[in-house]
């Protein structure tokens, strides 16, 4: 029966790929196409298990605990599978989900001390196969064939046996994230019930079960390990017997076992009423092949001809994963818990809730993609993202289990919103939209207040303050033209349209890059190549053209269409090497342009507008074949729920979303010889459309839509009104899309804006300083400033004067600044600019952390603090390590106190040093205690502060050198539980008794 079990199997997936190899023109069914596999190697984080399109239900082996490349729960290299778990998050890049896990066990595997270790079994790809709603694996251990398959709230699992065996199932409630409270209990001896409270990235998520199973079972209640607690005192163990929330079930000898699991965010009696409405005690096969239909169904959305075939299986399993999220949140009785954590019920009409918005990602090309062929369903999506404005106080970032988990940047539900507006999908308030949009966009946090008041975000005041001021002027774009359209607010329109040319306050007409700006001077030292804090999971090239909004704006600030041109090539043909730190999300490279994450998206489509339409083609079809494939490692980064492959989807059909919430799309080059896209029926939808091309070669002759020539862009209510979309190809490039009379626009109206004036000045000096002030053009706009000496305080300036050039500073001064046009004048901004007035220098035994310098080893002693924020620039950072440095003051001096400042925030793994020593010497070689001191400071607190160690006493010194005691490792119970921890320090000030 083994070899039968493991032939069945796996000649399943032969046979379908014998079908598609052998029928040039009959694809076999659409779920046979699919290759849930993809993404499960490399850093791609998707996982291989059952679903149903956009279901609660994620189905799916467990075979990682941890680690970065574990967060799908699953990776192609593993070799043992733990069990198999109800919740898995598609392809992100934090970790989640993972609940319920179920493990069918013969055996346990002797010697191991936990039940992970005990119920674990060593699996091999040969005797594997996944397809949409289908998943199957060998366990070689346990010597049981497993299956799993899905409706939208049910999990459904097949164990088969080799021969009749005795068989038990455990139930681990504390699988993946921390456990905060459990419930489980059987009903009956073939039903079990129960839920969980977890903590990790959604802080708390409520998940409630109910398992029916074909077989009774004998409960074995709660599970028990024996811990190691310490040493006695002649070196023997000291152990302990502990329960853990591990649970067994007995099913006695059988040679097959069915199980039918629903899940609820609501209750116990949601998860049964789930179970009822959707396993009415049908079959395994019976489930298997309902889920296999909607998949059919689901991805008959697109269907095409033509194309090799990995070409198609590539495509069917990106279009796959673009079904996978958002998941459904709500039982069949409307019930679902809110971004308030309460229970609610949703009325008749009110359609489905739903959860998992990686919005950051998915407003790019997953939401326009879902917004043209899923147009009620993106209607659920709206109205659910105003349901948790309404219940939690604001609209979704990155939304999971009703949390908000406080992860990425942007308030990217506006462009979802303004996007689906532009598909014509209507059923939601609008004046409700405006409302929650304003909300996000008027909130004080995130550097919003700053971005408000000057008109972007200084490093200083916010992290990644570059791309938040970029996103944040899109995101605003968005809000102005959805307002425009649907309020009758003109001074909110005219608001929020100003606040989109933001973007421009951080623009280096010298360098060509959005830079980051301290207070008011740009960064010293700037490198478009260096990961550093003032940008999201990226560096200065790859967030340089991200003006969706304003492209021809940002085409103007570079110098032209030639000057634009150029500066696209040179990022995608520089060298690919980046420094700063160390960012696994940088990936895909293509010179600076990095695939594997989404800031990039859209670049390769920037060239049609400057007339260059032949490069767009050559490089989409270049990244189509590179950096995506059908294989384990075929994403070139994580699948961010859909965004990766969305990005490929509508790449392969020839068009993309360049500019969300805007009217038009960018022609690419299509892939398939022909496509139908026909998007689902219902409220909103469009018509059918047919793609279809011409000729062979990636490069697009001519383009027409219903017969007549396009530019290299056509509108969605062409595509809505549905017809044929035909594609003229060849090999060599053409003359398509040069005509200037023809390129797309997305120009931003800037009638009105002032720019900030730009400070040129370091922040410290020694005996005198050059200042120079500039703006976008002295032609439009003259400068006015104000000097404010340090030491008053720094109170608003008065006396304001017409800038005229450079001038000098010798002492510590405040600089005032502001560009004047008539009678109306920009924020005023400013840039403190500190004397220092000693001779010492430092020197750092240390290497320190090269993302984490704060401006070198002498802003240590710059007099400059560090704020409460470890990413802002100002903090140097160590990493498991203890620290020394030495001062040398250059001459004997009685010295009376040292103060170190210290960070601790300890969820980025930021704890404050056990203790602090001071030395002194008078010659660099005999060294004299001077003193320590340590705290007394709550290390478990996540609020981050600042502290500063203080050492008293009274020493003739010259040389005054410091010993920072790293905290260790971090503690049992946080997330990174063992890893070394980091120090941050900033400032070393010296107390002297001066003569």
């Amino acid at each position: 029966m083994t070899n039968l079990l493991r032939f069945s199997a796996c000649t399943s997936l032969v046979l379908a790929l014998v079908g598609l190899i052998g029928c040039n023109d009959t694809l076999p069914p659409l779920h046979r196409l699919v290759n849930p596999f993809v993404g499960t190697g490399g850093h791609g984080h998707t996982y291989p298990g059952a679903t149903a399109p956009f279901g609660m239900v994620q189905l799916s082996p467990d075979s990682r605990l941890t680690g970065w490349d574990g967060c799908g729960g699953y990776h192609y290299s593993d070799s043992v599978i733990y069990g198999f778990s109800h919740t898995h998050l598609q392809g992100t890049g934090v970790s989640d989900y993972g609940d319920i896990l179920f493990a069918p066990c013969t055996q346990f595997n002797e010697g191991a001390t936990h039940w992970p270790d005990r119920y674990a079994s060593h699996f091999s790809h040969d005797n594997e196969e996944a397809h949409a709603g289908y998943y199957q694996v060998y366990l070689d251990d346990q010597e049981i064939n497993v299956e799993l398959t899905a409706t939208e709230r049910v999990g459904i699992h097949r164990y088969q046996l080799e021969e009749p065996d005795t068989l038990s199932l455990i139930i681990d409630m504390q699988h993946r994230d921390e456990l905060v409270n459990y419930s489980i209990y059987p009903i009956g001896d073939t039903l079990l019930v129960g839920h969980r409270v977890s903590d990790n990235w959604a802080r708390e998520q409520h998940v409630y079960f109910a398992a029916r199973f074909d077989r009774p079972f004998a409960w074995r209640d709660q599970l028990t390990e024996v811990r190691t607690v310490g040493t006695g005192d002649s070196g023997e163990l000291l152990q302990e017997v502990e329960y853990v929330p591990v649970f067994q079930a007995d099913f006695g000898e059988v040679s097959e076992l069915n199980a039918e699991v629903a899940l609820s965010f609501v209750s116990i009696d949601g998860a049964l009423k789930n179970l009822e409405a959707e396993a009415a005690k049908g079959s395994f096969e019976t489930y298997r092949m309902s889920a296999e239909r909607a998949w059919d169904e689901q991805l008959s959305r697109i269907a095409v001809e033509g194309g090799s075939e990995n070409e198609v299986e590539t495509f069917y399993s990106a279009l796959y994963h673009c079904f996978t999220a958002p998941n459904l949140a709500n039982d069949v009785d409307g019930q679902y818990r809110g971004t308030d954590l309460m229970v609610h019920q949703l009325a008749a009409d009110e359609g489905d809730h739903y959860t998992v918005f990686s919005l950051w990602d998915t407003f790019r090309a997953l939401h326009p993609l879902l917004n043209w062929i899923e147009p009620e369903r993106s209607r659920d999506f709206v109205r659910t993202m105003l349901r948790m404005y309404e219940q939690g106080g604001q609209l979704p970032v990155w939304e999971l289990a009703g949390n908000y988990t406080g992860c990425m940047i942007g308030y990217h539900s506006v462009p979802v919103i303004a996007d689906a507006d532009a598909w014509g999908i209507g059923g939601f308030d609008v004046n409700l939209a405006v409302d929650a949009m304003v909300q996000a966009a008027d909130s004080a946090h995130l550097g919003l207040e700053p971005y408000v008041a000057l008109g972007y975000i200084p490093l200083n005041e916010e992290h990644e303050s570059v791309s938040k001021t970029l996103e944040y002027a899109f995101d605003d774009a968005c809000i102005s033209a959805f307002a425009a359209k649907h309020s009758t607010d003109a001074e909110l329109v005219d608001r929020f349209r100003m606040r989109a040319l933001n973007y421009r306050n951080l623009f280096n007409k010298e360098s060509g890059f959005f830079q980051p700006k301290r207070s008011a001077a740009w960064l010293e030292a700037f490198d478009p190549r260096e990961v550093n804090f003032n940008y999201t999971e990226a560096n200065g090239w790859q967030y340089n053209f991200f003006v969706p909004h304003d492209v021809n704006g940002h085409v103007e600030l570079l110098g032209g269409a030639t000057a634009y041109a150029a500066k696209l090539d040179a990022m995608f043909t520089s060298s690919s090497e980046t420094t700063g730190r160390n960012q696994a999300d940088i990936t895909g490279l293509i010179g600076q342009y990095a695939h594997g994450n989404e800031p990039s998206h859209h670049m390769a489509y920037l060239y049609p507008f400057v007339g260059k339409h032949h490069r767009t083609a050559e490089l989409v079809d270049s990244i189509r074949h590179t950096l995506y494939s059908p294989l384990p490692d075929g994403l070139s980064g994580n699948e961010d729920c859909g965004q990766m492959s969305a990005w490929y989807v509508w790449s392969a059909l020839g068009v993309y979303p360049v500019t969300p919430g805007s009217n038009q799309l960018i022609l690419g080059t299509p892939m398939f010889d022909e496509v139908r896209v026909t998007p689902r029926a219902g409220a909103g939808a469009g018509q059918a459309v047919r793609i279809v091309k011409q000729g062979e070669g990636k490069y697009v002759r001519s383009a027409s839509f219903q017969s007549s020539l396009l530019p290299a862009f056509i509108r969605k209510e062409q595509l809505l009104q549905g017809g044929s979309l035909n594609y003229a190809c060849q090999h060599e490039p053409s003359a398509f899309g040069e005509d200037e009379n023809r390129w797309p626009m997305e120009q931003w109206n800037a009638d009105g804006f002032i720019p900030v004036p730009v400070i040129h000045a370091p922040r410290t000096f020694k005996n005198t300083c050059s200042v120079s002030i500039s703006t976008e053009s002295l032609d439009a706009f003259t400068i006015e400033y104000a000097l404010v000496p340090m030491e008053s305080g720094s109170p608003e300036p008065s006396n304001w004067v017409e800038y005229g050039g450079p001038f000098e500073v010798n002492a510590s001064t405040v600089i005032h600044a502001r560009t004047v046009q008539g009678a109306r004048a920009s924020s005023a901004v400013h840039h403190a600019l500190k004397q220092v007035n000693h001779p010492y220098t430092l020197v750092m035994d240390t290497p320190l952390s090269n993302q984490y310098a704060a401006g070198g080893d002498q802003a240590l002693i710059d007099g400059i603090e560090g704020g409460n924020q470890y990413q802002t620039g100002d903090w140097q950072g160590y990493w498991g390590t203890d620290i020394t440095g030495t001062i040398d003051l250059k001459n004997p001096v009685e010295l009376t106190g040292v103060s170190i400042g210290a960070l601790r925030d300890i969820r980025p793994w930021i704890y404050l040093p056990k203790h602090i020593s001071i030395s002194c010497s008078l010659d660099g070689r005999a060294w004299s205690r001077f003193g320590q001191a340590s705290h007394a400071i709550d290390q478990d607190n996540e609020a981050p502060i600042r502290h500063t160690f203080r050492i008293d006493g009274r020493s003739m010194a010259r040389y005054v050198r410091f010993e920072v005691e790293n905290h260790g490792l971090l503690p049992e119970g946080h997330l990174g539980a063992g890893n070394p921890s980091w120090v941050f320090m900033d400032e070393v000030s010296l107390q002297i008794n001066r003569p």
